[in-house]
């Protein structure tokens, strides 16, 4: 049996983020440069700014191949608190834009601390499983208390509100418990439970409602709740085969709203057409496989909970915005991973991928000439 190259896989994995991310920055500027002209006279706004949360991220991705994961799991729950804190404090001191609260506003730039989430909660997950071993597939002992940790983080993410990140992340603790080897019957209660939360806080508010029935019949209200799918579907028929060519979309002229942060795949899909959208998609697809790759000869549990749970992250993240932007499912404001427009989403995304490659230095027998490679 072959013995899988951890490093090689490691550099594919890293020259290949490294290129989404520059794709990303491109189409950023692609996709906003007349809005931002617009809103700032600089054409270069959001360019610029995401070039410098790239500088940012790739020095993070460095620095977390040294930090200690050990440290992060002796603190792992401490993380989540202050976590819980900030979720908590944004409700109350937090920037409100499209009537909800989920930033921190600095002079320079905008803080969302649910991004955090994908940090600490995967820590704390991590650990958790680790720690409880086999009685996780007990459902006082085992699932109750993470249960409750979920709830509480769901509670204050759908006051901000922000109902389809709360989902989002009870779908991935689900996944997590599938890798653990939770009872089916406790994921299918969690899932019974999960939706009828979600079928009331639907039926009870109308915006969100109304987001349902768009998504159902975008063509009944074309000039509101259904305007953003409308319009990104015609920049899938707009490319066509090959596209209309890069600069030459036309969905971008404030047709397509969030058109460089989460609908960003639909300008992608117009300007380099099918062929190019697919293209992207093999790109995750390879992505994930030399993840799962490196992921499987992991050992240890709670790097191994890292490692999958960082794969978890990513993997649904490109489902779900992708989906959403295809019309599959309803609108949910979920950037692309490494492409669309967004600090504190592209630095955290960045730190994930440090995580991982520290996680899994741990497989190449702790790295026996001492040395950190990525």
């Amino acid at each position: 049996m072959q013995t899988l190259d951890l490093k090689r896989e490691r550099r594919f994995i890293l020259y290949t983020v490294i290129f989404l991310a520059f794709f990303g920055t491109l189409m950023v500027y692609e996709s906003s440069s007349i809005y931002a002209y617009k809103i700032s006279n600089d054409s270069a706004y959001f360019f610029t700014r995401q070039f410098i949360y790239l500088a940012i991220g790739l020095a993070l991705f460095f620095l977390m191949l040294f930090v200690d994961l050990e440290f992060l799991r002796k603190y792992s729950k401490e993380f989540l608190a202050l976590t819980i804190i900030l979720l908590v404090a944004v409700l109350i001191v937090g920037k409100r834009a499209g009537g909800a609260r989920r930033w921190f506003h600095f002079p320079f730039f905008n803080f969302q601390p649910s991004e955090m989430l994908k940090v600490t909660y995967l820590l704390y997950c991590a650990e958790y499983f680790k720690r409880k071993g086999i009685l996780i597939r007990y459902f006082k002992a085992g699932l109750a208390p993470l249960g409750l940790i979920l709830g509480a983080v769901c509670v204050f993410l759908i006051l901000e509100p922000d109902l389809g990140t709360a989902i989002f992340w009870v779908v991935w603790t689900l996944l997590f418990l599938l890798l653990h080897r939770a009872r089916k019957k406790h994921l299918i209660l969690i899932f019974l439970i999960g939706t009828v939360f979600v079928f009331f806080l639907v039926a009870f508010f109308p915006y969100r409602f109304r987001r349902i029935t768009a998504y159902l019949n975008p063509f009944a209200d074309p000039r509101n709740t259904g305007f953003q799918i409308i319009q990104s579907q015609i920049a899938y028929g707009e490319g066509g085969l090959f596209g209309v060519g890069l600069g030459e979309g036309r969905q971008k002229l404030f047709f397509l709203p969030a058109a460089h942060t989460d609908f960003i795949f639909s300008i992608i899909a117009e300007e380099f057409g099918l062929v190019g959208a697919l293209s992207l998609l093999f790109i995750f697809f390879v992505l994930f496989n030399k993840m799962v790759a490196i992921a499987r000869e992991s050992c240890d549990e709670f790097r191994r909970g890292i490692l999958w749970g960082i794969i978890f992250i990513f993997f649904l993240e490109v489902v779900v915005n992708i989906g959403v932007t295809c019309g599959l499912f309803p609108t949910k404001g979920l950037p692309l991973p490494f492409i669309s427009y967004g600090g504190s989403n592209l630095i955290t995304h960045f730190i994930l991928l440090g995580l991982f490659f520290n996680a899994s230095r741990h497989n190449e027998g702790n790295n026996e000439n001492g040395s950190i490679s990525v």
